[in-house]
């Protein structure tokens, strides 16, 4: 019963978020995804510890799913909607295709104001694809191979990029597709890590 309780309050957060919209401020808009995976990771984690052992898996592999659609979601709004979180769009389909223009821009600008707005920008480029990195390989199982999974990060990192640039949506900017990029493989690694540590433990206790 807790645990529906929890999924409730998780629907609830993101009601609440869609219907105040801009009236949040961005730290509190940040704050949903994160508010919203913590509430609904622990009704789940309290639901597989009820479930039989053999059930547990197929119930896990279904929250991992419903996890994925989460994301895609906020990843589409933030990326091609991002006036919700209070971020001007270029609505012009402007294009930036001199690899790492943009970050010297940012780190010049960082170390001439001190001001931490282009380092977070930066850091949420790669953020933003973390989740990606560690779900496919989750859901996946072809995906742990990184000769697949690293193309198809990389064809992901550049269509979005290019379908901004197509859409007008905002600025298609080949260092946004290199940081994406970063995102996405360090979400991998640290995944595969964990994957091989967790099958290296198994053995070694049989």
């Amino acid at each position: 019963m807790i645990h529906l309780i929890l999924y409730a309050a998780a629907l609830a957060v993101n009601l609440v978020w869609l219907m105040l919209g801009d009236g949040l401020t961005l730290l509190q808009q940040v704050c949903v995804p994160f508010l919203t995976v913590a509430l609904a990771g622990t009704g789940g984690l309290l639901r597989l510890w009820k479930l039989p052992q053999s059930a547990r898996r197929r119930y896990a592999h279904g929250a991992l799913w419903v996890l994925l659609v989460y994301y895609l979601a906020i990843l589409t709004m933030l990326l091609f909607l991002g006036g919700l979180f209070h971020m001007d769009r270029g609505w012009g389909g402007t294009i930036n295709l001199e690899p790492f223009h943009t970050i010297r821009n940012y780190l010049r600008y960082y170390r001439n104001t001190g001001s931490h707005v282009s380092i977070l920008n930066l850091l949420g480029n790669v953020v933003i694809m973390v989740p990606l990195g560690m779900l496919v390989p989750l859901l996946f199982r072809p995906m742990r191979r990184f000769w697949l999974s690293l193309p198809l990060f990389a064809l992901v990192s550049v269509g979005v990029e290019y379908v901004q640039w197509l859409t007008a949506t905002g600025a298609a900017d080949v260092d946004d597709s290199i940081l994406n990029f970063v995102g996405a493989a360090a979400g991998y690694v640290l995944v595969r890590c964990v994957q091989m540590l967790h099958g290296t433990l198994v053995r070694k206790g049989k």
